[in-house]
C-alpha cells in the first residue's frame, strides 16, 4: 500500500503542534522551577545547575518552534537550541559525579554536539528531498540521545547508582520512540503529517526527558547523601572496631569475630596468644616510636600470613591473639613458625633490640567461650615465659643480673651495653605448648 493510499484509507486529524509545544514548554518550565527550589533546600551539588539551564533553553526552543512558520528562521534556531539539551544535561551529570571516572571523555560531548548542530543548520540552508531540515533534526536528536545514554553507562558510578541506570533506560526509550517516529514519517505518515511536524516527536521526547530529569535530580542528590552517610558510618565503625596502630581488630571486636568464626566447630579450633618479649626494654632503649613500629610490623605479619577464615586481634598493649578455625593444636606450631618467618623480614632494630615472641596456645573445649580460652592460653603463655627466663638466667648469669620487669610495669636499674646486645633474636618463639 502506497503512503497516499494509507492516507486515504486511514484519515488522521492534523496535529496542532504549536499548542502542544507551548504546553510542553510550560510543563518543563514549571518542573524546572520546582526542581530548583528543591535543589536549594537540599543544598544539592553543582551539576544540577547545568541541567536546569538546559531545561530553560529547551523551553525557549519549544516556544520558538511553536511561533515559527515552516521555513522561517525560528525553526532552525529552535532545532539548534533543542539539540543542546542532552549534551548540557550530560555535562551536569558528569559534574555531579565528578569524583568518578569515565571511559568517554568530555571533549567527545562537544564534538557530538558540533556535528549535530552543523548537520541541522546545513539542512536548513541547503535542504534536499531525502534530508529535509525537520528530518535531519529528528535524526540528530536521536543520535545525541543514544550518545548520552552510552556516555552515562560508561560513568564509573553507573554500577552503583540505580538513578543512573534508570536515567539510561529513559534515554534509550526516548531514542527508540524517536527512531520509530522517523521510520513512520518516512514510510507511512509522510502525506498525513505536515513537513514541519517531522521533528515534533524529537522535541516532545526531549521535553519529556527534561521533565523526567527534574524528578530524578532530587533522587540523585538523596542517593549521593546516603552513599556519603554509609561511608561515614563505615569509617566510624572502623574507628570503633580496629586498633589504629596495628590495623587489627581490638579486643571487643576480636571477641565478636572469634565467636562467629568458631560457632560451627568450636572444639576443632585453636587459640594462640602471644606478646612481645621485653617490649618495655625496647621502649626504654630506643624510644616508644620504635616499640610502636615493632607492634605495627607484627600486625602486618599477621595480615600477610593468616588465612581469610583466621581471626587475629590486638588485645591491648603488646598482647595479640589469633583464632584458627578447624585447626588442631598440633598444627598451630606451623602457623606460629610462618608468623615468625614473616616477622624476621621486618626487623625494627636487628643489631640492638630484635623482637621475640612469647607464645601460648590451647585448643577450644566444647561449649567454651573465647574469654575462657583466652584465660587458659594466657596462663600457658606466662608459665612458658617464666620457665624460659629462668632457663636463660641459669645458662647466662650476666643476663640473669639484668633488671627484671615488674608486674606493675616499672623496671629497676639501667641496662648495660652487654645486656642491650644480649636480647633475643628476631622471631625466636618461646613457650609453644603442645597438649
Amino acid at each position: 500500500m502506497s503512503p497516499q493510499a494509507a492516507a486515504d484509507n486511514f484519515p488522521m486529524p492534523s496535529l496542532h503542534s504549536p499548542t502542544l509545544l507551548v504546553a510542553f514548554a510550560i510543563v518543563v518550565a514549571v518542573a524546572s522551577v520546582v526542581s530548583l527550589a528543591v535543589h536549594r533546600q537540599q543544598q544539592g551539588r553543582r551539576g544540577a545547575r547545568w541541567w536546569l539551564v538546559a531545561n530553560a533553553v529547551l523551553a525557549a526552543a519549544l516556544v520558538a518552534q511553536a511561533i515559527s512558520a515552516p521555513g522561517e528562521i525560528g525553526t532552525p534556531i529552535a532545532a539548534v537550541l533543542a539539540l543542546q539539551w542532552p549534551i548540557l544535561t550530560l555535562a551536569g551529570i558528569r559534574r555531579f559525579y565528578a569524583r568518578g571516572g569515565t571511559r568517554i571523555s568530555e571533549w567527545h560531548d562537544g564534538v557530538a554536539l558540533v556535528v549535530a548542530t552543523i548537520a541541522a543548520v546545513a539542512s536548513w540552508i541547503e535542504p534536499i528531498e531525502l534530508a529535509s531540515a525537520p528530518r535531519v533534526h529528528a535524526v540528530a536528536a536521536f543520535a545525541l540521545t543514544l550518545y548520552t545514554a552510552s556516555a552515562i553507562a560508561h560513568l564509573e558510578d553507573f554500577a552503583t547508582s540505580s538513578t543512573l541506570r534508570t536515567l539510561r533506560v529513559a534515554f534509550v526509550t526516548a531514542g527508540l520512540v524517536q527512531a520509530a517516529w522517523i521510520a513512520l514519517i518516512g514510510s507511512v505518515l509522510g502525506p498525513v503529517v505536515p513537513l514541519a511536524d517531522g521533528s515534533l516527536v524529537a522535541l516532545l521526547a526531549t521535553a519529556v526527558m527534561a521533565v523526567t530529569m527534574t524528578q530524578l535530580a532530587p533522587v540523585m542528590n538523596l542517593e549521593r547523601r546516603i552513599a556519603h552517610l554509609l561511608v561515614s558510618q563505615r569509617k566510624l565503625r572502623n574507628l570503633v572496631d580496629v586498633d589504629a596502630l596495628t590495623r587489627l581488630p581490638n579486643r571487643r571486636h576480636f571477641h565478636e569475630l572469634a565467636e562467629r568464626a568458631i560457632e560451627q566447630a568450636r572444639d576443632a579450633a585453636t587459640l594462640i596468644v602471644f606478646d612481645v618479649d621485653r617490649l618495655r626494654r625496647i621502649n626504654e632503649m630506643l624510644g616508644h616510636a620504635t616499640g610502636d613500629e615493632a607492634l605495627r610490623q607484627i600486625g602486618t605479619a599477621l595480615r600477610e600470613t593468616l588465612r581469610r577464615r583466621d581471626v587475629a586481634g590486638r588485645l591491648g598493649g603488646d598482647e595479640f591473639a589469633v583464632v584458627l578455625p578447624r585447626t588442631r593444636l598440633a598444627d598451630s606450631a606451623l602457623v606460629v613458625s610462618r608468623i615468625v618467618a614473616r616477622l624476621d623480614d621486618r626487623q625494627v632494630a636487628p643489631r640492638i633490640a630484635r623482637v621475640a615472641l612469647n607464645v601460648g596456645a590451647v585448643q577450644f573445649k566444647a561449649n567454651e567461650t573465647v574469654g575462657d580460652a583466652l584465660r587458659r592460653a594466657d596462663a600457658e603463655l606466662v608459665a612458658k615465659r617464666d620457665a624460659a627466663r629462668r632457663a636463660d638466667g641459669a645458662a647466662n648469669p650476666g643476663a640473669a643480673a639484668e633488671p627484671a620487669e615488674s608486674t606493675s610495669g616499672s623496671s629497676i636499674g639501667v641496662p648495660t651495653p652487654s645486656a642491650m646486645m644480649s636480647l633475643i633474636p628476631v622471631g625466636e618463639v618461646k613457650g609453644v605448648p603442645v597438649r
